[in-house]
Parts: structure tokens; sequence; C-alpha cells
């Protein structure tokens, strides 16, 4: 089947997707109630990532800065919060200036911080979709709603939603040909730095014609840098200290991780690092060599060159959870509103996206947990290989849609 009749079986369909998405939403708030809302039915706390947060700016508020980075004294303080009922703890991995942004909240109880930062959440989501001004904004929030993805950054209690917002900042002041505000607004993406990956491979692409995004992003990262040293020089202190742990960093569950590093680590548990490390440098190699192939093609215009660069920055880094790849939006409210021409290739490739990420976590925690085989095969991983490669086909046509030519 080619794609036209794949997308016509699916357009009648599509609603599925969209009752899918909201049973997914009412089941969880349906295992809130049971479990009084702090927790879910399973016992598991109400958005638990928030917790390194929360507790790295509990430290500043208690004038311990410094330790921020101790897992014994984040673990100790993560146990004191909760009362005893935190067993483990979640470290805090973020340059120390980002700490200072849950200072105002980690006055409050866990809770109230979580709910208040969820809401804050919906919030940039709102203000992401306001820059990308799609044709149709209510249908993009439905879809946001169904993507796992964003609803992952919701339940866990993630940051994702304020670096979508980034993203689609980004893009709108690039769109409004504000370079240096574009990079300055990059620029806030430092608090977690292999974010800017695709952005950076992007804009090295055309150095000249990106110079003022280089500068804002410099700028940015500037001040964030002297913010941190001079508030907090002794947890800035400890954050060089403990580089090198927090970029080797792979203790999480790897069935949430969704990047070409961590499928290669759970196809091959007993291949050497070195072998790990070469198939994933190749995955990287061929990835940034269609960026290549794009921009020489198209001649790098944006909304061919933005997509890619999300693409890019998601498959680049080796710490890609699931719900970092709602990161995918912005790119894809581009492509489907600026490239209108080439819906049809669209349809078909975000439905591959949107099945794989509903599915692949949970096929690969069975694999692990209750098949308890040696290995474990990400699905998401060849399908995004696949989806990657007909987008960048693509976008690579010689003879790009007028649409393809605004920047």
């Amino acid at each position: 089947m080619n794609d036209a009749a794949i997308a016509a079986w699916l357009r009648p369909r599509m609603w599925l997707g969209l009752v899918a998405g909201g049973l997914m939403w009412l089941f969880w708030f349906v295992s809130l109630c049971i479990g009084g809302f702090t927790r879910d039915a399973e016992g598991q706390f109400t958005g638990a990532d928030h917790i390194a947060f929360y507790t790295a700016a509990t430290l500043v508020r208690e004038g311990r800065a410094g330790d921020m980075y101790n897992f014994d004294v984040v673990g100790e303080t993560q146990y004191r919060t909760t009362n005893g009922e935190w067993k483990g703890f979640t470290a805090y991995r973020n340059p120390p200036f980002y700490a200072l942004l849950y200072v105002p909240t980690a006055g409050l109880s866990f809770p109230l911080s979580m709910a208040v930062w969820m809401v804050l959440s919906f919030a940039a989501l709102g203000f992401a979709v306001w820059c990308l001004a799609p044709e149709h904004p209510w249908r993009v929030l439905g879809w946001v709603f169904s993507f796992y993805p964003f609803f992952a950054s919701i339940s866990f209690g993630q940051n994702t939603p304020l670096s979508l917002a980034a993203f689609a900042a980004v893009y709108r002041l690039s769109a409004e040909r504000r370079p240096f505000l574009a990079g300055l607004v990059a620029g806030l993406l430092w608090y977690k730095p292999q974010l800017l990956l695709g952005l950076f491979v992007w804009w090295a692409l055309a150095p000249r014609r990106h110079r003022f995004e280089w500068a804002g992003v410099a700028v940015t990262g500037g001040v964030l840098a002297a913010v941190s040293w001079v508030t907090l020089p002794e947890a800035s202190w400890a954050f060089v200290d403990t580089l090198r742990t927090n970029v080797t960093y792979g203790g999480e569950n790897g069935w949430i991780l969704h990047s070409p590093r961590k499928f290669w680590s759970l196809l091959l548990p007993t291949a050497p690092a070195g072998a790990i490390v070469v198939l994933t440098g190749l995955c990287a190699v061929a990835a940034v060599t269609g960026a290549v192939w794009v921009h020489v093609r198209t001649g790098g215009p944006l909304a061919v060159m933005f997509p890619v660069a999300v693409v890019l920055t998601l498959w680049l880094s080796p710490h890609t959870l699931i719900y970092e790849w709602a990161l995918l939006i912005p790119a894809a409210v581009v492509l489907w509103d600026r490239l209108p021409a080439r819906r049809t290739t669209w349809l078909v490739a975000f439905a591959v996206a949107w099945v794989a990420f509903t599915v692949s976590t949970a096929v690969s925690q069975g694999q692990l947990r209750l098949l308890e085989l040696p290995f474990a095969v990400q699905v998401s991983i060849p399908l995004l290989w696949y989806v990657g490669f007909r987008v960048f086909r693509e976008l690579g046509r010689r003879n790009p849609t007028p649409d393809a030519t605004r920047t």
C-alpha cells in the first residue's frame, strides 16, 4: 500500500485515536481518585519526578544549595519531605540556576507544589500553541492530549512542557525574522543542554546565516552561568564536580528510555560498552548526514529545517526518555501547517509515531519484567527510524512547495 491508500484508510478512523487518548486521561484521573490524588491506585506518587526539582529548591531555601548533587542528602530530604513514604531518591541533575525556578513553590507542600507546576505545564502548552499559530488550534490540542509522551510529561511531573514552549517560541521568533531573540530563547534550554543539539547542527550548516542565533544562545548561557555562580557558588562547584557522573548516568528504567543508545543496550545487554558506543555513533552519523542532505537540497528554509532540528535533538541525545518525545509536537504542527501539500505523507508518519509511543514502553516493560527476557526490543526506535527516513526524504525533494520556502 502507498501513502495515499494508507491515509485514505486512516482518515475516517482518526477519531479512535482521540478516544484512546481521552480514555488514557480518564483512567489516570480515576486512579488518582482511588489514591486520594497524592497517589494513584498503585500507590505511586502523583508527578513523582517533580520531587527532584522540589528537593533542589528546598535545599536552596534551607541554605544548603551545595548539597543538591549529594545523593545522601537528597535522599534524606526526599524521605523527610514525604514523611518517610519515599523509599528511594530521584537525583537532581540540572544546572544550579534551574533550581531557582522552583524556589517559590518549594515553600508549599509537595502535592501542592506539584499541582501548581501541573497548571503551569498546561499554560506552557497553551503558549506553545499560540506561538505556532496552527490553522486549527483546538484540533491540535486534542491530538496533543492523545499523544502518550505529553501525557507522560504531565503524569510524571516532568518539565518537558517548558521545553516545548521554548522550541515553539524559537520557531515563532525565527519566522518573524528576529534571530537574536530566537537565540536568546533557545538559550533557556541550557537547563537541559542536550536539547540544544539539533539546533546547533541546524545552525552549523549555515553559520553565517545563523550568526545571530549563535550570539543569542551564547548570551543567555553566559547570563545563566553568572546567575549560578553568583547566587549559588557552592552548588555550581558541586555541579562541576559531579558533571561526569551526570553525563554518564544510565540508571533509568530501560523501558522508558527511547534513544538509539538504549535500544542497543537493551537489545545487546552483554555487548562491550565500546560496541554500544559505536552502534549509537553510527545512528547519530546517519541522522546528521540526513540533515545535511536535506539542507543541501532545499537551501535550509525554516519550515524544513526546524522540524529536522527537533528530530535531531531527540535522536542524538543519549538520555531521551518517553516524555521528551513530546517535543515532536511543534515539529509536527510546522510540517502539517506550513507544508500542507504533503499531508498524505505526514499523516502516515504521524500515525506510525503515535502508535510507536503508545505501545513501545509497555511492550519493553513486558519483555523485561513479565517475560523475564535477558534482552528487549524497544520497538519505537526502528519505527521512528522509518518515520524519520520518510520525513527527511520528503523534505529533501528538489522542488519544494511554495510554503516550504517561507522563513
